[in-house]
This record gives structure tokens, sequence and C-alpha cells, in this order.
């Protein structure tokens, strides 16, 4: 974090909010403002932005070892997340994003306000310092804090995780002071820089509050009374039904890319993380959460608003220009603790999942034909009967497929439009159930139209958009122009559900528990309803994807909250009722990670029929016992071990590394707020 890389950073940042045509006239043209003279209403939005996209990127990345997603591959560089397997590699995004892209903004925005007495843009400023900084260390653990963003200081030093938290709640505090104090008529009015909330300070107080709240409720085992400084804040905040702060994005047409990775703005920044690409999947263990919440049998009616599914049995006419009929299969989740199917282990321990579904085309016979040897067969059923029975679930004979039996290989001849692998591993051929998580935009990545996100990449992505084949339906957060959660009130429910019980006070527990369901259901409605208007529950071909876009009935909902996946009574409450009832909640946001840490995921019996990933080759981390046997921290990025090694090591030396910075036994080494087991 060099002086003169931060320089020419924010310059960068405040080039993309400008037309300039030449940035060597950064000083002498009034319309493309320096990092000295940038107005406060100008500087804002992108710290808002920047947070945002380290945030999103946090998200996908931390919930992969909360098994919430997986990945196609089992060797790319954020598959070792989801294998606790943890390298370096992963930690960059997040990092550079919240550090070279907001952070280093902040102290100029600050200094700008100020002068100018805008102490609404001072108040936001220090509203998100502390988000970002708190995400920094729930992630890290230690971080460069107060040298950090001083422009000064080449190599920074390191804060301990309880300083850095301890500044920001006061950070927060001073935030709350300034926002209640009018701003004088000269200064610039927040609503002309604010995309969060258009300039509402109350909702900023709102949320500075509930930023404080989240804070507490994680540091609750160092001290109980940070449990009900939890539940002051909430009520503090004055959250009610229907309050849910959120920040909105579009499904553009165009965009310029911002850039530290080259993503369009304008689409959700968790989309850009989760959803761009082809190799995300969900995880089986989040999938059977919302099909069969701990062994209830019953489906959520939020399952396919939460999955995606894709078109298969498809059936195209004579010509092969049309879908003639088709059938919707959901994603079934990448198994990752034991057999699906006929196969004899988990997928990720048999190798790779393959992410290039193609539909047979009658053009080319030969690719539709495909031979899989029984010997390769043997390597992953335990017989060929097993395979063929396999392949079956998921291919219809003759409709889909012929099957061609021989005595040493399964000759299989896919019909035209059938969806395949154009291989011959029989591996792949039951891979058809993980459906991708990707969602199409229309900037980049061609999708059909603006209020048609579903996917259509394939590898024959011409054909299945000619068609519209729709390959997944994406979901309800990683879509295009999803909203980003900031703080919703089912989250405020959830954590004085959490606070009650860790106080032992069932009634009002199991009260915010089901207050927290029916406000997600809610939540989510708002969301449906606006995609329902926009048309987006029909494709740009006409095919009908309402099942994944449109509003849950209010009958389904009543149905949920009757069964048996959600508890029925105060004296039956338990805590995973509530923490696993809140993952859901809470979608892709890294708190889920916090409070798997802090609850030792499935150790304490918190988050149920939860189990270590079966792949764990162990090759980058050294996995502990004990607490130490779950990851409990991100290593620290290139940017630091390159440029300010010498810190970030001695900042490990407490722990007793021995490699230094990069040293393998560091992603099990709890945060300060995660240092011992609580008593539950």
């Amino acid at each position: 974090m060099k002086k003169i890389l931060l320089s020419l950073v924010c310059i960068a940042l405040l080039m993309g909010a400008t037309s300039c045509n030449n940035w060597l006239d950064v000083n002498t043209d009034p319309d493309s403002p320096s990092a000295e003279t940038a107005t406060v209403d100008v500087r804002l939005p992108w710290i808002q932005y920047y947070y945002m996209y380290a945030w999103g990127n946090a998200n996908f990345r931390s919930n992969l070892t909360t098994q919430m997603y997986a990945m196609a591959s089992r060797a790319a560089t954020n598959s070792y997340l989801m294998e606790w397997d943890y390298a370096q590699g992963h930690s960059t995004t997040a990092y550079q994003n919240w550090f070279i892209g907001a952070a280093c903004n902040i102290p100029y925005l600050i200094s700008t306000a100020q002068a100018e007495e805008a102490n609404h843009y001072e108040a936001a400023a220090l509203t998100l310092k502390a988000m970002g900084s708190v995400m920094m260390i729930d992630l890290f653990g230690e971080m460069p804090h107060a040298q950090a963003c001083d422009g000064a200081t080449l190599a920074p030093e390191y804060d301990d995780g309880d300083v850095v938290y301890a500044e920001c709640l006061a950070d927060l505090e001073t935030a709350k002071a300034l926002f209640s104090k009018a701003q004088p008529a000269a200064a610039t009015p927040l609503s002309k820089g604010d995309s969060w909330f258009g300039g509402d300070a109350s909702k900023w107080v709102k949320l500075v509050n509930l930023v404080e709240a989240r804070m507490y409720m994680t540091m609750s085992k160092l001290d109980p009374a940070n449990i009900q400084k939890a539940v002051e804040c909430i009520n503090a905040s004055g959250i009610q039904e229907g309050d849910n702060l959120v920040a909105t994005y579009a499904n553009v047409a165009n965009a310029s890319t911002c850039f530290t990775v080259g993503d369009a703005y304008g689409p959700n920044t968790t989309w850009d993380s989760a959803a761009w690409g082809t190799g995300q999947r969900m995880n089986a263990w989040y999938v059977n959460l919302l099909t069969n919440f701990k062994g209830s049998g019953v489906e959520d009616p939020r399952a396919d608003k939460l999955l995606p599914s894709a078109m298969y049995h498809v059936d195209l006419t004579a010509a092969g220009d049309k879908i003639e009929t088709f059938e919707w299969l959901r994603d079934c989740g990448i198994d990752c603790y034991e057999p699906s199917g006929k196969q004899i282990k988990a997928r990720h321990v048999l190798g790779n999942c393959n992410a290039y579904l193609s539909p047979a085309s009658a053009q080319d016979d030969k690719a539709r034909v495909r031979t899989y040897k029984n010997d390769a067969i043997l390597n992953s059923y335990n017989s060929v009967e097993d395979f063929i029975e396999g392949v079956k679930t998921y291919y219809r004979v003759p409709e889909d497929i012929t099957i061609n039996v021989k005595s040493d290989a399964v000759e299989i001849t896919y019909q035209p439009g059938a969806m395949m692998v154009v291989d011959s591993e029989p591996l792949y051929v039951e891979d058809i159930k993980y459906v991708q998580l990707r969602a199409d935009a229309i900037f980049e990545t061609a999708g059909l139209a603006a209020n048609d996100m579903n996917c259509y990449y394939s590898g024959a992505s011409a054909t299945t958009r000619a068609l519209g084949y729709v390959q997944g339906t994406g979901t309800f957060y990683t879509r295009p122009d999803s909203d980003n959660d900031i703080f919703t009130y089912a989250e405020a429910c959830f954590i004085k559900a959490e606070a009650a019980f860790l106080q032992n006070n069932k009634a009002t527990a199991f009260s915010e528990y089901q207050k927290g369901i029916k406000a997600h259901f809610a939540r989510m409605n708002v969301k449906l309803n606006e995609w329902k208007a926009k048309g987006c529950c029909t494709t740009a071909k006409g095919f009908d994807v309402s099942f994944a876009y449109a509003p849950i009935e209010q009958a389904d909902i009543d149905a949920y909250m009757a069964s048996d996946a959600v508890c029925q009574s105060a004296d039956e409450i338990t805590l995973s009722d509530i923490m696993m009832q809140k993952f859901i909640a809470m979608g892709p946001n890294y708190q889920n990670w916090n409070d798997m840490r802090k609850y030792d995921y499935y150790s304490l019996g918190v988050y149920t029929e939860m189990k270590e990933p079966a792949y764990r080759p162990g090759t980058n981390s050294v996995v502990g016992t004990g607490r130490s046997f779950f990851p409990r921290r991100w290593m620290h990025s290139t940017h630091e071990t390159n440029y300010n090694n010498s810190h970030c090591a001695a900042s490990y030396d407490k722990y007793g590394t021995v490699q230094g910075a990069t040293d393998k036994s560091i992603p099990y080494v709890p945060v300060f707020w995660d240092k011992d087991a609580p008593s539950i």
C-alpha cells in the first residue's frame, strides 16, 4: 500500500466517474477532478460501489466454506475454500477492492466533507470505513488500519482485531452524532451522492445501529454483556417489519468497467463473483436445507427461487429449430460428503465436474454418439448396470438417448436437443443434475433481453440462445439486477432470537424466530413482485419461468410455517432452529461464516447434517485438531506478503507460525472474537 500507488488509484477511481479522454489532464481539466479536488458527491458513490464489490466477493467465497456453494472444478483457487484446504490466491479480490477501490478514498472524503461542513458525507464515510474494516478483520484476523490509508506510510503496521473493532464502534458513534445534525444550506446535500439511500439520513442512522448490533452479536463469545448490547442497538435502530436496507442494481446494456477487476458497473456485485462464470454451483447440503430441512421431508417454497433450474427432457421440432416440449430440472447440489445416484463416492472425490454441457445436434452425428468404456465406468460405479441406471435417472429412453450395451463398453446416442457432455468419460454423464449458477446479463454475456436473465450459456451457446434453451434460471440473490441486502428486518429478528435464546428467554426467541422466517418471505416477495412487473416470468422466447421469478403464494408460506420444517413452540425451540433458518434468510452473506465459526460449525450441534468435505486434500494447508480442525480465517493476499511482508509475518508471530505470513497453519487460527467454544 505505497503512497504512490494509493494516489494513482484514487485518480483512477475518479476517472471512472468522468468523461475525460486523457488522464494526463487531471490536474488542469475542470471536468476531471484530481484526488484533492473531487467533490464529496463524486467520491461517495464510488466508495459505496467498491465496498460492495469487496463485500459481494467475500460473500461468495466465504459461503463456499459454509457449504452454500460449490465449484465444478476441485482445482480452481476458489475450490480450496469449498474443500477446507485454504490457499492464498482467494484472498486478493475482496482485499484489493476494499483498500484500493474504497478505503484509500475515505480520508479524502472526510477531509473534503469537513472543509465544507458536509457532516452527512463525513458520517457516511465513517460508516463505510467501519463496515469495510470490520469485514477485513472478520476475514483476515489482523490488518493495517490506523496507518493503512494515511498516504504517508509505505509499510503500515498491523492492528489487532479487537483494536480495530473498538475503533470502528467509536467511528459509528461519531457517525450517528453527525447524521443527527442538519447540514448547512451551502453544503452538498447527501441526496446528490448517496447511491444507497438517496440521501435519507434516517436510513443511515438505522444502518449504523444495526451494524453495531451485528458487531456486538459477533463478539458475544468474548463477553455475554455484548448480547444485550446487540439487542439494545436493534431497538435503538427502530427497524420494523418491512424495513430492508438494500443496494439496487441494473441489467445494463452497456457500461464502463471497474479498474480493479474489469467487471461492468451496473450489475449486482454478488452476481459478479457468484454467477458470471460457468464453474459455480450449489452445495447439496444447502439444497437439503430447502428440500428436506432437518429431515422433515418438507420442501421450502423458497426453493425454486433460491436454486437454479434448467430445461431437460427437451423435444425439438422435426426441423430442430424450436423446442416443442420440455421439463424443468432443479439443481441437486454437488454432493460433497457421500455418493449421490449410483456413483460409488462423493462427486468431488471422483474428480472435477464437467461444466460444459452442449445440446446434441442432428448436424453432428459423430459428436452425439459417445462410447463409455467399462474399465472407466468401474472407476466411478460398482457395475455397468449401476451406470446405466444412473443415466436413466436423467435421460429418457428412447426420447433422449438410446443405449447399446457392448462387451467392453456402453454406447449412448444422444437425440438432438438432449443436453450432454461431449466427452467419453462416464463420470461426467450425470453432471447434468448440477445446474450452473450463472445468469446471463445483456452486457458482455449476451442475455436475450433486460428482463430475461436466464442462462443460455452452453458448449453451443448460439444454439441454446437461438432456441431459448434455458441452462439455468439463476437465483434470487445472483442475477444481474438482484439486490444486495445491506441489512434486513429478517436479520434483526434472527439476532434478537439468538440473543434471547442465549439469555434463556425461549418465548422471545421463538417469537423472533417466527418473525424472522416470515420477514424473509416478505423481503423476497418485494423483489419477486418487481420481477413479475418487469415481465421476468416469461423468457424472451416465450417460455414460462414464473416458478423462479413470481412471488410466493401466501397459502404456501402459511403451509410452510405450519410444517415440521418450522419449530412450533417456545418449549421446543433450539439454537439450531434459529441459526439454520437465519442461514437461509441471510442468503450469500459472509455473516454466515461468522455465525458458523462462532458455533464451531457442526461440532456443537448447531449446523446439523453438515460434515467435513469428503475431498479435503490438505495440500495447501495444515488440518488441525479440535477447534482448529475448521477453517477460521483467510490467509493474507499477495499484496501484503509482497509489499508489507515484515509486518504481515510479525502479526502471526504470536501464534507460533514457522513459515511467516504464508504458514499453512494460518487458516486454522481463530480471529479475536472466536477464541473459545460457547456454552449453549
